[in-house]
């Protein structure tokens, strides 16, 4: 089988390494604000320069390099299941608003929204997790996490997870997987529950957001950094600029995982400004050319980086949606990229989809059957044989040869059209928008509502702790 083998590069060795300096110099000279006490002392100890009443940590060079070679996957065997590539999956994406089909305006999400949103993830084959695709705004505002984590936890067949907001829910979140992780339906996920620590501004993190990194690499489990440089509002409008800052914080997080014993992570989640709207950029061109450093970058440190790619600026699903995560998908896997950006968004970050979602996973099937079924040549494949039988002028349609091939080799869409124009007409002559919608209606109708994937017991035990928090809410005041 030979599958494809891609190489799309923008930057030479000499490129990747000026950026690797200069990230060097901006960690030395200007240095990443990190304002933890833990932190800071630990880093004090190990030949950083630490102001701590700013809480910024500069970065000697000689000690970077140092904590590189030493988190680098090749060099922990133990790490390396976390960094092996997969087949091409996505995964989706957690918003605050909810966009209906051919809605007008947006709507906050509810519990029913969420129960919905893992259904379809269930079901959708080419959508390689599920997390709560909108914030239900039926629960008190610090729960949104906590409360939506749980419903994964009742109800999801895939890998799932939640974006946490403060360092109570994570510990909460942790005692909720502990709570599960026994289960049959939970035994073949990944064995760690994850953070993503993101920065909050230039060169920034907050201290918030490090205590939950804190407290997810005590317990044992992982953190991620989601490094979110914008061209122009935390970054140079420059895309060398903007690579430059991506770097820093994914470094800084590496120097974070090395101090806590965690497995690092390099993550290619730039972006540029509209500079008319000064609102993020999902399918920008720029987003390719990010997205093309990135991954260069990422595999100079030894990781198999994800991209933000795959994702849009339209706020419906439309000709530009399908251009822009067409263009921008397509790109970044043929350059190498581990995983491509969450699913079911419609514009930047302006709201979930239901319909989004369906179309979303039906190009992820024809991107993966592109990659992973490559072209395999030998006598079977050549078909020599069948066109000598065949002949000139013949068919192939009903030949033995075309059966035993075909289901293999051919890929049907459950969704685009691909009939006559006169079939099409008759099956009403529907856009992809509605037959998305449709396929909705159709999944929603046959597994909704979610039967429970867990135990009593272990509901019981998840209630507990959703009870708990909703009795304590100063818990959870940053």
């Amino acid at each position: 089988m030979k599958s494809i083998e891609s190489k799309i590069e923008i930057l030479s060795q000499d490129d990747i390494e000026q950026i690797h300096q200069a990230t060097l110099e901006v960690l030395w000279t200007v240095g990443c604000r990190l304002p933890h006490p833990r932190v800071l002392g630990q880093l004090a100890e190990r030949g950083a320069q630490v102001d701590a009443s700013r809480g910024v940590v500069r970065l000697p060079p000689a000690l970077m390099e140092k904590i590189l070679s030493e988190t680098r996957p090749a060099s922990n065997p133990d790490w390396q299941p976390l960094f092996r590539r997969t087949p091409f999956r996505t995964g989706p994406g957690n918003q605050a608003n909810i966009v209906d089909y051919q809605a007008t305006a947006r709507r906050q999400g509810t519990t029913e929204d969420v129960l919905k949103g893992i259904v379809l993830c269930n079901e959708l084959p080419f959508i390689g997790s599920a997390m709560p695709l909108v914030t239900p705004a039926d629960e008190p505002g610090y729960m949104g996490d906590l409360y939506g984590y749980a419903l994964c936890t009742r109800y999801s067949k895939k890998p799932y997870g939640v974006y946490i907001t403060s360092p109570e829910s994570a510990r909460q979140i942790i005692r909720m997987w502990e709570s599960v992780r026994h289960e049959p339906s939970r035994a073949a996920f990944h064995p760690h529950v994850g953070y993503l620590l993101e920065p909050n501004g230039a060169l920034s993190f907050d201290r918030f957001s490090l205590e939950m990194a804190v407290i997810f690499a005590d317990a044992g489990h992982v953190f991620h950094v989601g490094p979110m440089a914008m061209a122009g509002l935390d970054s140079p409008i420059t895309l060398a600029g903007t690579l430059v800052m991506q770097n820093a914080y994914n470094l800084a997080g590496i120097v974070l995982s090395w101090l806590l014993g965690t497995p690092g992570s390099w993550s290619g989640t730039a972006h540029t400004v509209d500079l008319r709207s000064s609102l993020c950029s999902f399918g920008s061109p720029n987003q390719v050319l990010l997205g093309l450093g990135a991954i260069q970058l990422g595999r100079f440190y030894g990781y198999d980086p994800g991209v933000n790619s795959g994702l849009t600026d339209a706020c419906v699903p439309d000709f530009q949606s399908g251009f822009e995560k067409g263009m921008t998908g397509m790109v970044a896997l043929l350059a190498g990229a581990g995983h491509i950006g969450a699913q079911g968004i419609v514009g930047a970050d302006q709201g979930t989809s239901f319909e989004q979602l369906v179309i979303d996973n039906e190009w992820a099937s024809a991107f993966s059957h592109i990659f992973e079924l490559g072209m395999e040549v030998n006598a079977e494949t050549l078909g020599v044989e069948v066109i000598q039988r065949v002949g000139v002028g013949g068919a192939f349609i009903a030949d033995e040869h075309t059966a035993r091939h075909g289901r293999k080799t051919y890929w049907r869409s459950a969704l685009f059209n691909q009939a006559s124009w006169d079939a099409w007409m008759t099956d009403g002559g529907k856009d992809v928008y509605a037959r998305a919608h449709a396929r909705v209606e159709d999944l929603l109708a046959k597994h909704y509502p979610p039967q429970p994937l867990i135990s009593a017991e272990s509901e019981s035990q998840v209630d507990a702790i959703l009870q708990e928090a909703r009795q304590n809410p100063e818990k959870f005041a940053l």
